[in-house]
């Protein structure tokens, strides 16, 4: 099923997170999806040939587009009532109020945020455009969300500055009441992981995991869900991991911009771009795009590692946007020790089938 990530204010951002991928271009410039190009936009995906249709409104910071721009989602969404709509927020939460609260639990969004750890942690690296920590007004705006019935899950980024703190990073977390956690290795997709200063290698992320396991086990509590430990626990079952980083491709994971443009996946950056919701005026146009068709090809190729490797029916290479190149010039997980590692790590700590 085709997902679709909507950047309706493009970059443009209210905080300036240190390590942001999209932090050499323009997030001072106000930019909002105009309604003509929302309504196309809702032209576009009502052509999906699927039922449901999940659409993530994203940024830059989406509540910058404001809530007159939802309202117009909400009524677009009555107007293609054929369709059933599941809309999701990654928000930094800053802005949040009680109408924003009201509005998206009274809507069922569903809401991610971002929060880097513990206030020490978060606040090293995703600060305001005064470069003053934003911890605190974060969890503002998730007590707001709570008040409202509304429990977001919580994305977590680690960069080279953030990476020898796991336990405190995850504890912060779990005490400011987070129960559904997701870590991202930060990995910028311009450079390679010693490029970029804030880029983690394949050990530092090994280490980092391990010790985040490590802390879950001694927290004990059932409740507490980590992205990362779910999808391994699930491997040693032999059960393949819902998230895309362990899909091998995403070629059904578009991001359409604020100018109505479409791209692959955000962390791909713009290098190939598909067209426009103009230029492909239907789902089939974007399918039968000869960009798209040599791009869809392209990330499913395989290197011989990963031909050869026993976990290639869990693993499919990892993440697209985290690969470079091998010996042979074909895309390898960048992180693809530190899977495997952490794989054999878990079942000899836990047990388990061992593929």
């Amino acid at each position: 099923m085709s997902s679709f990530q909507v950047k309706i204010v493009g970059d443009f951002c209210n905080i300036r997170c240190s390590y942001c991928r999209n932090r050499d271009l323009d997030q001072t410039t106000r930019a909002v999806m105009s309604e003509g190009t929302l309504e196309r936009l809702f032209v576009f995906l009502g052509s999906l040939p699927q039922q449901q249709i999940r659409t993530n409104w994203h940024g830059g910071e989406p509540l910058l587009a404001g809530k007159k721009f939802f309202s117009q989602i909400m009524r677009l969404e009555t107007q293609y009532s054929q369709k059933v709509w599941r809309n999701v927020v990654q928000t930094n939460a800053m802005l949040v109020d009680d109408e924003w609260a009201t509005f998206f639990h009274d809507n069922h969004f569903l809401i991610g945020v971002s929060v880097d750890g513990s206030e020490k942690t978060h606040n090293s690296d995703r600060v305001n455009v005064a470069g003053r920590g934003t911890y605190r007004e974060v969890i503002c705006g998730v007590e707001t969300l709570r008040r409202h019935d509304i429990h977001p899950g919580v994305i977590c980024t680690v960069t080279k500055k953030t990476v020898n703190f796991p336990r405190a990073m995850f504890l912060g977390l779990v005490d400011a009441g987070f129960k559904d956690i997701g870590f991202n290795a930060f990995y910028n997709t311009a450079s390679d992981c010693n490029g970029d200063t804030y880029g983690l290698t394949d050990q530092e992320w090994l280490q980092f995991l391990i010790e985040i396991f490590e802390t879950w086990l001694t927290l004990n509590d059932p409740t507490v869900h980590v992205r990362e430990i779910d999808a391994m626990l699930a491997w040693t079952k032999s059960k393949s991991a819902n998230s895309c980083i362990y899909k091998g491709t995403c070629h059904q994971w578009f991001v359409v911009h604020y100018t109505g443009d479409i791209y692959p996946c955000e962390r791909l950056g713009k290098s190939t771009h598909f067209g426009s919701i103009d230029s492909l005026r239907t789902f089939e146009d974007l399918k039968d795009n000869p960009v798209f068709l040599a791009w869809k090809e392209s990330i499913g190729q395989l290197p011989k590692k990963c031909q050869a490797c026993r976990l290639l029916s869990l693993c499919h290479n990892g993440c697209v946007s985290h690969r470079r190149a091998d010996e042979e010039g074909i895309p390898l997980y960048t992180y693809c020790e530190s899977r495997l590692r952490f794989y054999d790590y878990l079942v000899k700590r836990i047990g388990g089938k061992e593929v």
